[in-house]
């Protein structure tokens, strides 16, 4: 509701004492030879594939433009085909999904439901519509070397690489994979904006910071209830996040499994090498509606996002509401004993003859 930044960590990451006189030659080569890149500040740079926490972008897109009609339904057997190719969904091998709307694809994470929205928004318009949810950009931190991330159209693809945008890639873009990037902050930006209704806070660590930017997008109130109720449904519906369900409080979310390379790349270089593994990640917030707290993970190499991010963000979100009711705690016995106090004082006065 405040944009302010509770908690930020990037692991791993260099020693600061190290960095308190001044850090030694050996020292400084070795951070900036590290494999694991410990001096890069992951909240704000690690521009990756957000995976099927995008899926969120693309229902708020789908419902705000009506492609395809919000009533649109779409059969998973495991897999579909476009452009000629295979696209497997999750579950491939394990069945697949059936007849899924857009409540259940959130909910389990359909891949098939939304490779058939992205064919019929076009990359354009999940590209326009992922600007304004806040992708894209930089969200305006007070920290310095912030990256953008990126969202593709017909237009970067001809800028940068020269030729047209290919429809087949259009399919892995709407679950997050593909040309598309995103920083956790941004992920958690957007997922905040979206589920407070359009109101995007400019994230900031300096408490009570003074002009603090506001963002705001129209987003319809039946947008908003579809999209933060399929959230609400991950977690509390048997979804993909259902074993992080929190008792009383309205934990929602979305998981994601962002691949790093093909699988034929992935099979060839070798599955087991942790920096082929899916990236995992879970975005989630409290309450359903008008959230206090959101939170993003990633974890690199964490391969399953609800098993392994997810979990975190729990955790956290926990340990928000438990500081907060232990605060609400302080505060009534204080003013009980207030009150006591008031008691005491009128026991003995006149009127009362004690």
């Amino acid at each position: 509701r405040t944009g302010e930044i509770l908690a930020f960590v990037s692991r791993p990451a260099p020693d600061p004492n190290d960095f308190a006189v001044r850090v030694s030659k050996e020292e400084w080569q070795r951070l900036n030879e590290d494999e694991n890149h410990p001096l890069m500040n992951r909240v704000t740079q690690a521009q990756l594939a957000p995976g099927s926490v995008f899926k969120i972008v693309m229902a708020t897109a789908m419902l705000e433009s009506k492609v395809p009609a919000e009533n649109f339904t779409a059969f998973c057997p495991g897999s579909a085909t476009f452009y000629g190719r295979q696209f497997k969904c999750w579950v491939y091998g394990k069945g697949g999904h059936g007849v899924v709307n857009l409540h259940a694809a959130i909910v389990h994470s359909c891949d098939v439901f939304f490779y058939n929205v992205g064919m019929r928004m076009g990359i354009d318009r999940i590209s326009k519509y992922a600007k304004m949810l806040g992708l894209g950009s930089k969200t305006g931190i007070d920290l310095p070397s912030e990256e953008p991330g990126l969202v593709p159209s017909e237009e970067w693809v001809q800028r940068v690489f020269h030729h047209k945008w290919y429809p087949g890639s259009t399919i892995s873009v709407a679950i997050g994979q593909g040309a598309v990037t995103a920083t956790p902050l941004q992920m958690a930006y957007a997922i905040g904006g979206i589920a407070s209704g359009g109101v995007f806070k400019q994230p900031h660590l300096l408490k009570d910071a003074a002009r603090v930017g506001e963002m705001h997008v129209d987003l319809a109130e039946d947008t908003v209830e579809q999209v933060t109720q399929g959230m609400y449904g991950v977690v509390n519906e048997g979804g993909t996040g259902g074993a992080i369900k929190l008792q009383g409080i309205e934990f929602c979310g979305k998981s994601g499994s962002a691949q790093v390379m093909s699988n034929t790349e992935r099979n060839r270089l070798g599955k087991g090498l942790s920096q082929n593994k899916d990236n995992a990640w879970f975005v989630g917030y409290a309450p359903r509606r008008n959230p206090e707290i959101v939170v993003s993970v990633l974890v690199e190499g964490g391969e399953h996002g609800a098993g392994t991010s997810g979990p975190i963000v729990r955790d956290i979100v926990k340990a928000y509401y438990d500081k907060k009711e232990k605060k609400n705690q302080g505060q009534v016995t204080t003013a009980l004993r207030k009150d006591e106090l008031g008691n005491s004082e009128n026991m003995g006065t006149p009127e009362n003859g004690k």
